[in-house]
């Protein structure tokens, strides 16, 4: 069922991107797109629109007079890269995000599909997820807003090998001085299959400049069903380069406490992220060295390759 599903949504992905690059051909009826522009640009900007469309359409339902127009927009991203390693030279990785907002329902709810859980760790190599059991985990959910609690948000969907699931979650920032902020946020959540769970995490961030920035984060997380703590600690250094381009360093370890307190795997890597072309399209180079239990922790070399592409109201989003 799951990678039924995954089909559906990588071939309506692909459809839309395909439908966007076909009509790229500006038209003296679309003021949006002119005729400077590239076709990389036109690209982005008719998938923008077929996604909004969607959105559109899908908040149509809810509107109580047929003639009001709607305000529902989509935001996401599309993410392609290769990362051959020691061992697996043919790891690719194709990833997505999309949230439909809906106005027109009586609270603010977003309509997200994702090809991952959103804790599952965004910045790593897609070996190093495999871990966590998850690469079978497309979402689609609804999520609403709390109209008591700024900070509360609510999700009800299909995620996590096709399983019915519902969450709760708070997240709030906390101003310790002008250099130190800290990122906070407690989950709970039900998978009609693996039942009752939690997850409680943290980040610290201290700027030393314009220029560098430090991040620690510590999450962990519970399992009712195996009756387990899961854990993983983090440690990144930002540099920034220019205007266009950020330097990444990444320490992660993350580990399980059943049947004892061990450690699954242990990734280091330096990133570079640069967008030279434009502020939605992303490059990224990323050598990273991956010890992993399942493989006796003998360091697995490789180097991950990939762009980015944004699209939607601001292009970057919090998804």
């Amino acid at each position: 069922m799951t990678k039924f599903l995954n089909s559906i949504i990588c071939t309506l992905i692909l459809w839309s991107a395909t439908a966007a690059l076909v009509n790229a051909k500006p038209t003296a009826k679309d003021n949006s797109i002119t005729s400077e522009q590239i076709w990389v640009d036109r690209w982005q900007q008719n998938i923008t629109n077929t996604f909004n469309l969607q959105a559109q359409a899908i908040d149509q339902w809810f509107i109580d007079a047929p003639t009001q127009l709607s305000k529902a927009g989509a935001s996401g991203k599309i993410r392609l890269g290769w990362e051959p390693r020691s061992r697996d030279f043919g790891e690719f990785d194709t990833r997505f995000k999309i949230k439909f907002a809906l106005p027109s329902l009586t609270n603010k709810v977003d309509l997200l599909l994702s090809d991952d859980d959103d804790s599952t760790q965004d910045n790593t190599v897609k070996a190093s997820r495999e871990i966590e059991n998850r690469q079978q985990s497309t979402t689609l959910a609804l999520r609403f807003y709390s109209p008591r609690f700024d900070n509360v948000t609510y999700r009800v969907g299909l995620g996590r090998r096709d399983q019915v699931f519902a969450r709760a979650t708070y997240r709030d920032l906390y101003i310790i001085d002008n250099k130190t902020n800290l990122l906070y946020d407690a989950q709970l959540h039900y998978y009609n299959r693996d039942h009752l769970g939690a997850e409680i995490g943290a980040s610290i961030l201290f700027e030393h400049d314009g220029q560098k920035l430090d991040k620690f984060n510590h999450r962990w997380y519970y399992s009712d069903k195996r009756n387990e703590f899961k854990w993983h600690i983090e440690a990144q250094r930002y540099y920034r380069l220019d205007l266009q381009s950020t330097l990444v360093y990444t320490f992660y370890m993350q580990g399980l406490t059943v049947p004892n307190n061990h450690t699954e795997q242990v990734y280091l890597s330096a990133k570079l992220r640069s967008n030279p072309l434009r502020k939605w399209l992303f490059f990224e180079v990323e050598p990273f060295v991956l010890w992993l239990d399942k493989e006796d922790f003998e360091p697995s070399y490789g180097l991950a390759l990939r762009f980015e592409a944004f699209y939607g109201k601001g292009h970057m989003y919090q998804f």
